[in-house]
C-alpha cells in the first residue's frame, strides 16, 4: 500500500468493506488486519483510526468482542492526540454495544449517555441515528419495549433526514422485532418489508435474508404457511448465492411448514 494513499482507498480496506457487506466477517477481519499492519508503519492516528474502527466492527461481528474492545479503546487513546467528536461518539456507541451484548445494562447505558452528549454537541444526525437505534436495543433487552419503540422511531427519523439507508435497513428490522415481541404482527410485517427493501438496495444479502427470515416467522405465526415458505425460499436462495452460513433453524422451520402444509391437504 502506498503511504500517500488514504487508508479508505487501499485495496485491502475496500475488500474488507465488501466482505462486511456480504456478511463474511472473518474475511473482512483478515483484510482490515493487513491494512492496519501497513498503517501502523505511518504512526499517524488519522490513518490508523478508520482501520481500527472497521477492524473492531469485524471482530465484534465475527464473535471476538475482546479484540473489538481493544480496537475501540486504542481509538479513544489515539483521539487524545487527534481529537474528533464524531469518531469518539461512534466508538463509545460501539463499546456500549459490546457491553449490551454481555448484558451489562448499566455500563452500556453509561457509554450511550456519554456518546449522546458528544453527538449532540457535534450535531451529527448520522451517528445520532446509530446511537438511538442501538440504545433502543438496550431498552428492549431491559424489557422497556415502549421506550425501545420510541428510540427506534427517533432513529428512523434521523436516518431519513440524512439519507442513511444502512441505518434505515437495520432500524426497521429492529423495530419489527420489537413489534413482534408485543404481538403487533401487522406493524412488524411492514417494518420487515421496509428492512428487506433497504438491505436489497445497499447490497447486503445477510441483512436481506434476515429480514425475510423474520417475515417468515410473522407469516407462520398467523398460519399463512404459503407466504412463510416463499420467504424462506428467498432466505435459502440468498444464502446459497452468497455462500452464507445457513442456520439450522431455517431447515427446521421449512420442514415444519412443509409438514403442516401436507397435513392440511
Amino acid at each position: 500500500m502506498s503511504a500517500s494513499l488514504p487508508p479508505e482507498e487501499s485495496g485491502q480496506f475496500r475488500q474488507g468493506v465488501i466482505f462486511m457487506h456480504r456478511g463474511q466477517f472473518e474475511r473482512a477481519h483478515r483484510c482490515f488486519s493487513d491494512a492496519l499492519e501497513e498503517e501502523r508503519k505511518t504512526a499517524d492516528p488519522s490513518r490508523m483510526i478508520p482501520v481500527l474502527l472497521n477492524l473492531g466492527n469485524a471482530s465484534a461481528s465475527s464473535g471476538n468482542p475482546t479484540h473489538a474492545a481493544e480496537c475501540y479503546r486504542e481509538i479513544l487513546s489515539l483521539l487524545k492526540r487527534s481529537p474528533d467528536t464524531k469518531i469518539a461518539g461512534e466508538t463509545l456507541v460501539n463499546l456500549g454495544n459490546l457491553s449490551r451484548e454481555e448484558n451489562e445494562i448499566e455500563r452500556a447505558r453509561a457509554y450511550y449517555l456519554e456518546a449522546a452528549d458528544l453527538l449532540e454537541e457535534g450535531e451529527d444526525d448520522v451517528s445520532r441515528g446509530v446511537l438511538l437505534s442501538n440504545w433502543g436495543l438496550l431498552e428492549q433487552q431491559a424489557d422497556a419495549i415502549d421506550d425501545a419503540i420510541e428510540l427506534f422511531n427517533k432513529a428512523i427519523e434521523c436516518h431519513k433526514k440524512t439519507g442513511n439507508e444502512e441505518g434505515l435497513a437495520a432500524t426497521w428490522g429492529r423495530l419489527g422485532r420489537a413489534y413482534m415481541h408485543i404481538s403487533e404482527d401487522k406493524h412488524a410485517e411492514t417494518c420487515f418489508e421496509y428492512a428487506a427493501g433497504h438491505f436489497f438496495h445497499i447490497g447486503d444479502p445477510a441483512g436481506e435474508a434476515e429480514a425475510h427470515r423474520c417475515l417468515a416467522k410473522v407469516y407462520e405465526r398467523r398460519d399463512d404457511h404459503e407466504l412463510a415458505l416463499m420467504c424462506l425460499s428467498k432466505v435459502f436462495d440468498l444464502h446459497r448465492r452468497y455462500q452464507l452460513l445457513q442456520p439450522d433453524e431455517d431447515h427446521v422451520q421449512r420442514e415444519r411448514l412443509k409438514t403442516s402444509g401436507s397435513q392440511q391437504l
